[in-house]
């Protein structure tokens, strides 16, 4: 219901990673009359277009009614390097859902990257958390989001959905219009009170307000136990090793363990062999001497033709040789997407 019975409209942001269900989402919830701004996906990519034969570039777009007011549905490109478009689009929302894909191997990962993300909207807007493709994956449960969520200090709602079907799309949009109108009304009514709280105080021995205040103080402390260590570490083994292998711009891969031991390789160049076991067995002294908290990525570019990007885990780290006209961070966001799924 619109505050005051007027007509109201409200923009509502739908991110989350490549694949979780965004176009899908918004067509579904319009009838497949949704403006979308897809492309092929490049040859170049091969982690996306092994999941999916179109990316969004820009946005998607939709408006559905709810209610007497209306939402207009904006999607976001799930790809990083149009995350320029995130911060355009957020501009006046008033309310965010975030997709997850839950047969990727790091939802968690995945949650934090677009909480962090979207941190200022969330801050001052609604969130709710959607949960696509659960009909192949039930590894993780809602009870166990529900508690990353906490884990995030978040107090938002989380649904598994089918993202093709529009009644579950359509339960997600006017969940979160009808918070956004119950936290909007309960904002005014406060408004209201302190105005008439301020009159009073003129005329009373004790100020009225602060006896309000004294009166509807609560207990903060979160007595609930506490989420379990949702710190997802990345595998890293010899399937990974020979999936990066395959990726276009990648000249070697190596994997050491944690004291720098080298394990596998496919780079035929000792020294650069030595060279990242050695990086791998000396990150946990960099964490320390920098005081900088944990180091996953260590990117190096040399003065001949490679790249080496180190990702490193607890266990294990992966090296990888790559075409110094290969883009680094480009093809770091590829390995990672890779291991989301390998």
């Amino acid at each position: 219901m619109s505050l005051k019975g007027e007509w109201m409209k409200y923009k509502i942001i739908v991110t989350g990673p490549v694949g979780s269900g965004k176009t899908t989402a918004i067509n579904s919830l319009t009838n497949d009359d949704a403006f979308v701004t897809d492309v092929l996906v490049s040859d170049n990519d091969e982690v996306t277009s092994q999941r999916k034969l179109n990316t969004t570039v820009a946005m998607d777009f939709g408006v559905v009614q709810v209610g007497e007011d209306m939402a207009y549905v904006y999607g976001t490109p799930g790809q990083q390097r149009f995350n320029f478009m995130w911060d355009i689009l957020s501009q006046g929302a008033r309310g965010i859902i975030i997709l997850l894909d839950t047969t990727r191997n790091y939802p968690f990962r995945d949650l934090k990257y677009y909480v962090d993300s979207f941190s200022d909207l969330i801050a001052s807007n609604k969130l709710i958390v959607g949960v696509t493709r659960s009909d192949e994956s039930n590894e993780v449960s809602l009870s166990t989001y529900q508690l990353w969520l906490k884990e995030l200090n978040l107090d938002a709602e989380v649904r598994f959905i089918d993202a093709r079907k529009k009644s579950d799309v359509e339960q997600l949009v006017h969940t979160l219009v009808a918070d956004i109108i119950a936290t909007a009304e309960k904002t005014a009514i406060t408004k209201e009170n302190d105005v008439v709280s301020e009159d009073a105080s003129a005329v009373a021995d004790k100020p009225v307000k602060d006896d309000i205040i004294e009166k509807s103080s609560v207990n903060l402390v979160d007595v609930e136990p506490q989420a379990a260590s949702s710190d997802e570490v990345l595998e890293l083994n010899e399937t990974s090793l020979q999936q990066v292998a395959t990726l276009k711009g990648v000249n070697g891969v190596t994997l050491t363990n944690s004291i720098g031991e080298l394990l596998h390789s496919t780079i035929n160049d000792d020294d650069i062999n030595e060279f990242i076991a050695f990086l791998s067995g000396i990150t946990p002294v960099l964490e320390d001497a920098t005081n900088m908290g944990a180091i996953h990525r260590i990117m190096l570019r040399g003065p001949h033709d490679e790249n080496l990007t180190v990702f490193v885990e607890e266990e294990r780290s992966l090296g990888v040789s790559s075409d110094k006209a290969v883009s680094v961070p480009a093809l770091s966001q590829k390995i990672e997407d890779m291991l989301q799924w390998v």
